[in-house]
């Protein structure tokens, strides 16, 4: 994005960016997936060679990465080690089963299927692929899952409502649909709090899209800007004390990283760069923050501290890398997932956090995306 674009263009990129990465999940949001689902050509066959076992990998721990694959000629949701090893296909379906999000603190899945009819569903399952439910079970409408609360209480997800996307709530049980357009003419579901009791929305504002903390009673409607410039994509910090976002910052045609006080104050810009810096996503232990940035003139995952000192280039690659805000740290904080496209084809990677060590997971020749971490 160059100076000369008007104020119009920046609030449609940065809405774009909205739409393709605000979710709680950490990178993949429904306009992203929606837009994976319907621009693929499924069929065909297809040849993969399933990731490898790497020892330099193998000491992550208990946790695992699922994904949504082609490779058996439709859509599928798998699951691996932190290797590549002991790939399985959960779903093993001739309909098509993507975006999985998984269920914090359950061995659960929410995904979307249409395995019902023509429409997209929320299901979930369990990480062995069984007690399959269908959980929205709308056949007049395709929804996507967005993001579990912490706890597992709540699914976030998008619903193609009277030809407009709109966000709503519902739990586990299928019971208490709450529809937050509605209440707060939200855009895209951006993150839960820690404490799962506010989250963040990106709704409709003077400058057509900003950040407000809500609750699920709708008592709370706290702007986290002054709503005249577009932002965010929010991102809470695991203390919860703070929230980070992207946005448009006035007099200025590129994209920043913003960290404000989740109890309300002034953003402090972190990154006033002539670049487009998005998609902020926090370290578990709170002290840095990622996000995604084309300074170098390519898709490059950035790492910064949490005040926005010690700025690092973390894949430094010449191919584009979570160009759509599709990569999440490890429950550690030591690895990073992320997908890139360096092998011709979008591909699962991981790197060590300091960007060291950089392996292509799938190894597959045709599309592996929408992974995330399974803990």
């Amino acid at each position: 994005m160059t100076n000369e674009l008007s104020a119009a263009e920046d609030n449609e990129i940065v809405q774009t960016s909205m739409d393709a990465a605000g979710s709680g999940l950490g990178y993949l949001l429904p306009a992203l997936a929606l837009a994976v689902l319907t621009a693929v050509v499924v069929g065909g066959s297809f040849l993969y060679q399933r990731g490898l076992g790497n020892g330099l990998l193998s000491a992550l721990g208990p946790a695992r990465i699922a994904f949504m694959s082609d490779r058996d000629g439709n859509w599928e949701v798998y699951i691996m080690d932190p290797d590549g090893a002991n790939l399985a296909n959960l779903t093993n379906s001739p309909s098509t089963d993507a975006v999985p999000v998984h269920r914090a603190g359950q061995d659960q899945l929410a995904f979307v299927s249409d395995r019902d009819g023509s429409a997209l569903d929320v299901f979930t399952m369990d990480l062995d692929g069984n007690n399959l439910v269908n959980l929205t079970q709308t056949p007049d409408r395709d929804e996507i899952p967005i993001s579990w609360s912490p706890g597992g209480d709540y699914l976030a997800f998008a619903s193609n409502q009277a030809d407009a996307t709109q966000i709503f709530l519902i739990q586990a049980s299928g019971q208490g649909l709450l529809n937050l357009s509605e209440r707060e003419q939200a855009q895209t579901f951006d993150d839960w709090s820690p404490a799962a009791d506010r989250f963040i929305l990106s709704t409709v504002s003077e400058s057509g899209i900003s950040p407000v903390i809500t609750d699920l009673n709708g008592e709370q409607h706290q702007p986290l800007t002054d709503g005249t410039y577009p932002a965010g994509g929010g991102s809470w910090s695991p203390d919860g004390q703070r929230i980070a976002f992207m946005a448009v910052p006035p007099e200025v045609s590129a994209i920043d990283i913003f960290v404000v006080d989740a109890a309300g104050g002034e953003p402090v810009d972190l990154t006033q760069s002539p670049s487009n810096d998005r998609f902020p996503r926090w370290s578990p232990d709170g002290s840095q923050i990622a996000f995604v940035t084309d300074r170098d003139g390519n898709s490059e995952i950035y790492v910064m501290g949490s005040e926005g000192s010690g700025l690092t280039n973390l894949t430094n690659h010449p191919a584009s890398d979570a160009a759509n805000g599709d990569f999440a740290w490890s429950p550690d904080g030591k690895r990073i997932l992320f997908h890139s496209n360096r092998d011709d084809n979008l591909e699962v990677y991981l790197m060590n956090a300091d960007g060291s060590q950089q392996v292509n997971l799938t190894n597959s020749a045709t599309i592996d995306f929408g992974a995330i971490w399974v803990e």
